[in-house]
């Protein structure tokens, strides 16, 4: 799960929409959990662009 999140923020990060700073809400819609879920690994977005590999294995992408 962790991976299909990080990969998820990697495209997302990638490719920023309009409307400001990427939030935990929108990764998580996009990884296809809840925020909820995603809080079980990670509680920030800084935290998880922590965790992005310096390779992506294209696991999980909106």
């Amino acid at each position: 799960m962790q991976t299909w999140i990080t990969d998820t923020a990697r495209d997302l990060l990638d490719h920023p929409a309009p409307g400001g700073p990427l939030t935990l809400d929108e990764i998580a819609a996009c990884a296809g959990i809840t925020t909820r879920q995603l809080w079980v690994y990670y509680n920030s977005v800084e935290a998880i662009v922590a965790d992005i590999p310096a390779r992506p294995s294209h696991v999980g992408r909106c």
